[in-house]
């Protein structure tokens, strides 16, 4: 199971009736995987779970909603899209590429799926106003022909990190020692064409830093070290 990982970008405010087992989860060889979402309340929660397809676009975030107006154009399913969910159990849900084998091998199809829970009685109907609050968790079907491609530019406090490439990674800033075991390493998620400004911890801004870089289905990983004076560039098709 993938570290819970928050992606500012990506991801609402979370609410504590539910809960998902994983914030990022990589497809398996098939396009599919499974979500385990649980109710931590003692009364049943109904659970809307919505699907929407991810592009970059020119560096920016395009998400498109599936609804029924598009439906030719999904590119995934669910196993379910609505459902009750009694206090302290779970339930899994599964999402499956449509596309499978014929998703684009040359850059990753990505998807996002929230979940959201509504108040439920014990009568059979939804009470009160629908909570706006939920957990959205990113599904990636990694680009089978992957081309890693990024920078990383630290300057002071401050870092650049570049996605050039085809494929998510996962960056990984750790300058964590006997002297400084808090505040001192960070991570984050770059999708494929995007860029990211970022404000280091306060432990992890002097000096070399180590960065660990790799791609979400642990395919590639390399170990960078940036300073002010030491910009790390990479660029490689990966077979």
């Amino acid at each position: 199971m993938k570290k819970l990982l928050l992606l500012a970008l990506l991801f609402p405010s979370i609410s504590h009736a539910i809960a998902i087992d994983t914030m990022l989860k990589i497809a398996d060889s098939h396009g599919a995987g499974v979500y385990t979402v649980t109710n931590n309340e003692n009364q049943p929660a109904f659970v809307n779970v919505k699907l929407s397809e991810i592009k970059m676009k020119n560096g920016t975030l395009v998400k498109m909603p599936y609804t029924k107006a598009n439906l030719l154009e999904w590119g995934a399913t669910l196993t379910q899209n609505k459902f009750i969910l009694d206090p302290l159990m779970a339930k899994k849900v599964g999402i499956r590429a449509l596309c499978a084998d014929g998703c684009n091998p040359d850059l990753d199809t990505i998807f996002a799926v929230q979940f959201t829970p509504s108040p439920y009685s014990k009568d059979g109907k939804q009470k009160g106003v629908a909570i706006s609050y939920g957990y959205e968790s990113i599904f990636i079907i990694p680009a089978k022909n992957k081309k890693i491609a990024y920078s990383i530019d630290k300057k002071n406090e401050n870092a650049l990190l570049k996605n050039t490439g085809n494929t998510t990674l996962e960056v990984f800033f750790n300058q964590c020692s006997a002297g400084f075991k808090s505040d001192c390493s960070t991570k984050v998620i770059l999708l494929p064409g995007k860029t990211k400004k970022l404000v280091l911890p306060k432990n992890a801004r002097k000096g070399t830093i180590d960065v660990f870089v790799s791609s979400v289905d642990d395919t590639f990983y390399r170990k960078e070290v940036v300073a002010n004076d030491k910009k790390a560039i990479f660029n490689k098709i990966i077979k």
